[in-house]
């Protein structure tokens, strides 16, 4: 099994919950081109940063995996004349 996090820092309050909803629209569409065992949204409050992780079966495809990225990337690309959240990521095999 594979955990992808992805923490997205840096977000206003709107978009913040903006993102949190994206997430949870788009989980569906997600697990239907990725082999999701589990997907977790956390965000502390007061905090300016969100945590996604995504717990991913052992045979994910190098092309599922660049798929999801990009998918989650157009999530982060949403607000066009606004800064960028900073994010960074890690994929860990467990």
């Amino acid at each position: 099994m594979f955990l992808y996090r992805v923490k997205v820092e840096e977000l206003d309050a709107s978009r913040l919950l903006s993102l949190r909803d994206g997430l949870a629209r788009g989980e569906p569409v997600l697990r239907a081109q990725c082999p999701i065992r589990e997907m977790s949204v956390v965000s502390e409050d007061g905090e300016a940063a969100l945590d996604i992780y995504l717990a991913l079966d052992d045979f994910i495809g190098v092309a599922q995996l660049k798929k999801l990225v990009s998918q989650l990337n157009a999530m982060l690309d949403m607000w066009p004349n606004r800064t960028k959240p900073r994010v960074s990521s890690e994929l860990i095999h467990i």
